[in-house]
């Protein structure tokens, strides 16, 4: 596995942030004299549409740390307590045991609803797609299946319909912007070695 391949999968689960630095460096002189060596330090703005990794000394990235709240301690807790709970259902008194039987008929019902709703949109789907001849894509509730959503958020939108075509063209300049990143970032490495060589013949 490369290094870019690597660098471009953790930009795009965010685990990577791209960087820009705010001061422009100074282009080295055509006589070879050295430039003084700032000690302010560096300045970076964050690059909020980065989707390719570029490995280049000029290019800066930061690991995105979210550390776990007092909220993921709390359900951890809760669910390790239930798990064991519920392996002793047999000792629970008898209301108790009629209490969990209707929890879990329930809990069956709502799990079957899911899934009764991923056939609908799948059926939907296909509908919409043989009458527009493949042009549009129409998805009910199209972020239901994110697990990066919160409940209410996954009900947001009620639907999309998409222009594939449009949505390819989308791609295609989404194809143009990366190839013009990694070109920079060519030319830039090209300008540093260039310096390089101009302090090394001095």
């Amino acid at each position: 596995v490369s290094t870019q391949s690597t660098g471009t999968g953790l930009l795009s689960n965010e685990q990577f942030i791209a960087l820009r630095t705010k001061t422009k460096r100074k282009p080295i002189d055509s006589d070879g004299t050295k430039k003084k060596k700032s000690s302010k330090p560096l300045k970076f703005d964050v690059i909020n549409d980065a989707e390719m990794f570029i490995d280049s000394p000029h290019s800066y990235y930061m690991w995105k740390y979210s550390p776990m709240g007092i909220w993921a301690w709390i359900i951890g807790i809760g669910v390790l307590m239930g798990v064991v709970a519920m392996a002793l259902v047999p000792v629970w008194p008898g209301q108790a045991q009629i209490a969990f039987q209707y929890i879990t008929n329930g809990s069956g019902v709502v799990v079957g609803i899911f899934f009764a709703l991923l056939i609908v949109r799948l059926i939907l789907f296909m509908c919409v797609w043989m009458l527009s001849k493949g042009v549009y894509h129409f998805w009910l509730l199209p972020n239901i299946n994110d697990d990066k959503l919160g409940i209410m958020e996954t009900l947001k939108p009620l639907y999309t319909l998409d222009n594939y075509y449009l949505e390819k063209e989308r791609k295609e300049r989404r194809r143009k912007r990366r190839e013009a990143q990694r070109s920079a970032a060519s030319g830039s490495e090209l300008t540093g070695s260039a310096g390089e060589e101009v302090k090394k013949n001095n």
